[in-house]
């Protein structure tokens, strides 16, 4: 049974077309949704991922040094979504 106060399908549907309205979906390889309010994005290019998580306005940040390349996992919440975004480590200049 669905959480209550997590977003409805419809509604986590609504905000991510509004993500894609923002973003522009050529910028977009690949997204994963998830019931209780959940989404990450993947870019084309792993190069643009801070640019992509700063267009959302994403802040937070976690290095995944063990990945290679060595990649960083953008977070923050986005119309109600809990958001991560994958980027490249070092890019975030």
């Amino acid at each position: 049974m669905p959480n209550p106060k997590s977003p409805s399908l419809h509604a986590m549907f609504v905000a991510l077309t509004e993500i894609l309205e923002t973003l522009g979906e050529d910028r977009i390889a690949r997204l994963t949704l998830l019931r209780g309010g959940t989404v990450t994005i993947e870019p084309v290019h792993l190069s643009e991922g801070a640019d992509i998580a700063r267009d959302l306005g994403l802040s937070e940040t976690f290095i995944q040094r063990l990945a290679v390349p060595t990649v960083a996992d953008w977070c923050g919440t986005v119309l109600g979504l809990e958001c991560h975004v994958r980027a490249l480590a070092g890019r975030e200049e």
